[in-house]
């Protein structure tokens, strides 16, 4: 097939209700095939894009955004702390904050959502999930160093509904339902969608504290989507989602306060000063509370010319928290505006250009009693970010078989840390990043990739890079760099009726890494690594239908990180894991299990060779974490066109680091912390579920 070009790449992002698809199903560019959501094959467009569809999502008993992208390839959700069991999702092997949530590809989630938030984001409105990969990955969103994570949100195409319940172990509830409605004139849609999920605490080693807390999440959304025209549509989305994580000491949180002092220090203290044993101290010492909650707007315009498309994109997110960690409250309010005019020009029969101009402006205000603030302190980590950016990218078909993009994007960026009064903008720089795609199909079974780009991020806050409050005299901000980064990545896809395979190689430094250090006083402060820290991944995903009704898949990936980005790692990421999966569909059945498998690790390089499991240092942790196998099934049966029901079980065998050491440990100063973390922390938990569509 002859792929030309046809206005309008940015009406790829806004197929909504049957008249809107009609409006604009002239427009998209010709030759983009749908993706079948099968690992192993991408997304048929220049940019290499991994989708994660409703199906593979239902399969993996996807509640939340973090449980619906696990284990996929180029994937890594790491566990930070086992109190509150915040999770940091890791593309292409660089640290969270790296990645890029973007909601129906609008980068506003904030530092605070990516954060304790990433939990809070329910998949029951998602239609799909686009992971890309690698530096400068959108072209709005080149903070994104390690990639783009686009939640692509459900549009009405009918008159429907969908609900699902569930209820399992460890406190396992599900509660969610989808309604779409169109009107009789095809010109409006609306969806109405609310998730509830919940997981309990979780005390493996009896100890008397978690290893991976209470999590209850709430979401509901409105989206509304109306063509005005047969060349105008607006879309517009509503949201609110809330979490609430409870972890630490194995009882009430209202038992943890009435308690709070009884013991007349809220220092940890476990028997013979040894985290493997009972604690003993007051429940205040190792409890951690996060309550998140955060509400969303957001408008599009599009309007469709015979040869140019305009959109207008408006967002507003309102995220807080308030959270006790260990005795010491801690709360914040984050607001992110986001504004975003775009061209896409047809210039010619094989050149698109697309152009345009974007703001975004993020600000935090934190507090706590314990760290009051006055002048010259280190008591808040209040921020004022402002970036106003201007692009440009043209698309050039270069021939049937060859396609090119350019990019150029410019930006001022600043950054004021109110609340620590070293100066106004920290950060004050104007930089110019470029961005290029190229794809070559070799012939109709295989597709050459290319990308390399520039990506930057401005350090924000220390909590992003340190899930609380620590230290007993506040923190400190020393950041007066923004991170840069670089990135070249190759993939090769081969498709035909029976299978999919890709391989990929990517390649991302990074200069300027925002790491915790010590001040000269001694305090935790957040700090630039102005050497340049790198990362080399690749990986291999294939999958092959055996038969009409059987599918299987298998994908492997290996993780080089040098030396110094190690050491500024708090976590240990994944270095080598595999995975095999077999899929059945048949006859109403639809049958998955899925094995991944992790390599043993060396994690000294990571700073786990300074931890300890007794507060007098004597007894060390272990510095080799074991390979291991975690296995997930999922079984279900369509009773009916309109009722379904299904079992299922994570974690078959139960595998849990607690069995062979504690998560908790003490540092080289005798500090207790809750990070040596490096296996499963939530043990086997089977559930059963009903589904009805009506």
């Amino acid at each position: 097939m002859k792929r030309t070009l046809s206005v309008s790449v940015a009406t790829l992002c806004l197929v909504g209700t049957l008249q809107a698809t009609e409006v604009l199903e002239a427009i998209s560019i010709s030759g983009v095939k749908e993706s079948l959501g099968k690992e192993g094959r991408v997304k048929d467009t220049i940019e290499k894009t991994e989708v994660i569809d409703r199906k593979q999502m239902d399969q993996k008993q996807a509640t939340t955004l973090v449980e619906a992208i696990q284990n996929s390839a180029g994937v890594d959700v790491t566990t930070n702390c086992s109190m509150c069991g915040i999770k940091r999702v890791m593309l292409n092997g660089m640290k969270g904050e790296h990645t890029t949530v973007l909601s129906d590809g609008i980068p506003f989630h904030s530092t605070v959502s990516s954060y304790y938030g990433m939990d809070a984001l329910g998949v029951s409105d998602v239609e799909s999930i686009e992971i890309a990969r690698g530096s400068g990955a959108s072209l709005t969103s080149p903070e994104a160093i390690g990639g783009t994570i686009n939640i692509v949100s459900r549009s009405a195409k009918e008159n429907r509904s969908e609900f699902d319940f569930a209820l399992g172990e460890q406190g396992y509830k599900l509660g969610s339902f989808v309604a779409e409605g169109v009107s009789d004139d095809k010109k409006t849609g609306v969806v109405l969608s609310g998730n509830y999920s919940n997981y309990d605490q979780v005390d493996r080693d009896r100890n008397g504290v978690n290893e991976a807390p209470k999590l209850e999440n709430k979401l509901f959304s409105i989206k509304l989507s109306h063509a005005l025209t047969q060349k105008d549509m607006i879309d517009v989305r509503v949201s609110h989602s809330a979490s609430d994580v409870f972890g630490g000491p194995m009882v009430s949180k209202s038992l943890a306060y009435a308690q709070w002092g009884a013991t007349g220090s809220a220092e940890p203290a476990f028997d013979a000063g040894n985290v493997n044993n009972r604690y003993i101290g007051d429940p205040m010492g190792t409890l951690e509370s996060v309550n998140t909650t955060r509400d969303e707007v957001v408008g599009k315009w599009l309007h469709r010319g015979d040869e140019l498309t305009l959109e207008t994109t408006l967002a507003y997110a309102n995220a807080k928290q308030t959270s006790m960690y260990e005795g010491t409250d801690y709360d914040n309010k984050d607001k992110t505006y986001f504004a975003d005019f775009k061209i896409s020009q047809l210039f010619n029969e094989n050149h698109l250009l697309t152009y345009g101009m974007d703001i975004k402006a993020e600000d935090m205000d934190g507090t706590s009693t314990k760290f009051a603030p006055s002048e010259g302190s280190n008591g808040e980590d209040d921020f004022k970010y402002r970036s106003y950016g201007l692009y440009l990218q043209d698309t050039w078909m270069m021939s049937d078989k060859a396609e090119l993009s350019l990019a150029l994007r410019g930006s001022k960026i600043t950054t004021d840390f109110t609340g620590q009064w070293l100066k106004k903008n920290e950060i004050d720089q104007w930089i110019v990043v470029p961005r290029m795609h190229f794809r070559y199909d070799h012939n109709e079974h295989l597709i050459s990739r290319f990308s390399a780009g520039q990506g930057y991020r401005s350090p924000l806050t220390f909590f992003e890079s340190e899930h609380g409050i620590i230290g007993n005299d506040g923190f400190g901000i020393e950041v007066d760099e923004i991170e840069k980064s670089n990135n070249i990545t190759y993939a090769l896809s081969y498709d035909s009726e029976k299978m999919s395979a890709t391989g990929s190689f990517s390649y991302t430094d990074v200069k300027n890494l925002a790491y915790i250090d010590e001040d000269v006083d001694g305090r935790p402060t957040l700090k630039n690594y102005h050497k340049r820290t790198a990362v080399m991944n690749a990986d291999i995903t294939a999958s092959y239908q055996l038969t009409p009704a059987f599918n299987i898949t298998t994908g492997i990936e290996y993780y080089r990180y040098d030396t110094e980005y190690k050491a500024l790692l708090f976590i240990a990421p994944v270095e080598t894991q595999a995975r095999i999966a077999l899929d059945y569909t048949h006859n109403g059945w639809d049958g998955y299990i899925q094995t991944t498998w992790t390599a043993s690790r060396d994690l000294a390089p990571y700073g786990y060779d300074e931890r300890f499991n007794d507060e007098d240092l004597t007894i060390p942790k272990k510095t080799k974490s074991p390979s291991f196998a975690v296995v997930d099934a999922k079984l279900s049966k369509e009773l009916t066109k309109h009722l379904t029901l299904y079992v299922g079980v994570k974690n078959l065998f139960d595998y849990v680091q607690a069995d062979k050491e504690s998560p908790l440990f003490y540092d080289a100063d005798g500090e207790y912390d809750v990070g040596h973390i490096w296996g499963p922390l939530r043990g086997r938990m089977s559930y059963a579920g009903i589904k009805a569509k009506f």
